[in-house]
């Protein structure tokens, strides 16, 4: 059982052992992104003719770095003819542009790349974007192993039912429903190749009650917990893209902080509970605010699922808002490791170091909050003493904010 778990797994390509296809005009651009990313096999080409040729030949990239500007075939043009053609539509695409305009972004995407990245570049940040979708696509390669491994075994489990002329008959019911969950599956992975961020969970979700094999159960056990990880990182890579690119012009709504808050604390008291926390609040009466009210949500979990992991047993979680000073303050506080000084600022970047300190896993979840903020014309504060650490988002009160007080007068 284990040796079916191990041969899987040594059959998986190490991170370092994909290639890369480079593709932009300017070697010198070319030469700068080798050097960067020389721990990991590369293709180069300087036009997308030439790109195109890399792509269908019989050793494909498993990932490709897109210039968007370039003569005779632009990037855009390259993108639509690798996603028009079967054998290559499954290669992730990162966009490198120097084009910033919110329509030049979108066009990408709806040509089917899955990132995008302006020039000039962090260093830090391409290169963890590139590992995130490489682990996706190798996660996704795992993941339809699987299936041809299930579907295989449904296949022997039926062929040994039709020679028992049907006297098993417990065991061919069990069957039938098994084959169902099985072709429920398969057209998940379907869906899946055409859309890799919103197909892997379905699936995870049916094997996760039909699997009863143990050997086929511990590697699923193994697989789920990291494309969890990754499906969350990349929704939130996304919906911070979503809110770099078009979060300005989104519509805003008037949200009852309080009412949103309390519905947060109810999801999230069985993680709460699991380490004896409890939550302490108070709120302005009748405090409301004008946001794009998904982000604000996921914005507020992000914080308080922090503070549910960052927290001592037995802790206290508190969540106020206040007035001060013209501006309405939001502050969720936890007892528990202190953040160093100077690395607050570091764990609002994406994939920042800072968070290391805390967590073997970077993160993307303040830098969410911090984009959140930041296309609301508020502002992040962060501090972190052994009484306690303290995230106060505060907003101006000419943001569409509204209290008891307000509103009398």
């Amino acid at each position: 059982m284990i040796g079916l778990n191990n041969s899987l797994l040594k059959n998986m390509k190490d991170l370092y052992d994909n290639t890369i296809l480079i593709v932009d005009d300017s070697p010198a651009n070319i030469g700068i992104l080798v050097s960067l990313l020389e721990d990991f096999d590369m293709k180069t080409a300087i036009s997308g003719e030439d790109a195109l040729k890399t792509v269908f030949n019989d050793n494909p990239p498993d990932l490709i770095l897109l210039d968007i500007m370039m003569p005779k075939m632009d990037g855009y043009e390259v993108c639509k003819r690798v996603r028009a053609d079967e054998r290559s539509r499954e290669i992730p695409i990162i966009f490198l542009t120097a084009k910033v305009q919110k329509e030049d972004v979108l066009k990408g995407f709806e040509l089917g790349a899955q990132d995008y990245i302006t020039k000039p570049f962090d260093t830090h940040e391409l290169i963890e974007r590139v590992k995130v979708q490489l682990k996706l696509k190798m996660q996704r390669e795992l993941l339809k192993r699987m299936s041809e491994i299930l579907e295989k075994k449904v296949d022997e489990k039926t062929a040994e039912l039709n020679e028992s002329n049907l006297k098993l008959e417990h065991a061919n019911k069990k069957l039938l429903v098994l084959d169902e969950a099985k072709n429920q599956f398969l057209k998940l992975i379907s869906h899946e190749i055409r859309t890799p961020l919103n197909g892997i969970l379905g699936p995870a979700h049916v094997l996760s009650e039909m699997i009863d094999n143990p050997e086929l159960r511990e590697l699923f056990d193994i697989l789920n917990e990291s494309v969890q990880r990754l499906e969350e990182v990349s929704k939130l890579a996304l919906e911070i893209t979503q809110m770099q690119t078009t979060g300005m012009d989104m519509a805003r709504t008037q949200i009852d902080i309080e009412s949103i808050i309390e519905k947060l604390i109810e999801t999230n008291l069985p993680n709460a509970n699991d380490k004896h926390l409890t939550f302490s609040t108070s709120f302005l009466p009748k405090a409301s605010i004008k946001v794009v009210e998904k982000y604000f949500t996921r914005c507020i979990q992000e914080i308080i699922d922090n503070a549910i992991k960052f927290s001592n047993e037995n802790g206290v979680i508190q969540i106020t808002t206040t007035i001060k000073e013209d501006q309405l303050i939001l502050i969720v506080s936890n007892t528990g490791e202190v953040i160093p000084a100077d690395q607050i600022e570091e764990i609002v970047k994406p994939f920042g170091a800072g968070m290391q300190h805390s967590d073997e896993h970077v993160g993307l979840g303040l830098h969410y909050v911090q984009t959140f903020l930041v296309i609301h014309g508020a502002f992040l504060d962060i501090s972190s003493s052994k009484e306690k650490t303290e995230i106060s988002l505060i907003f101006g009160m000419n943001d569409g904010i509204k209290t008891q007080a307000t509103e009398a007068l």
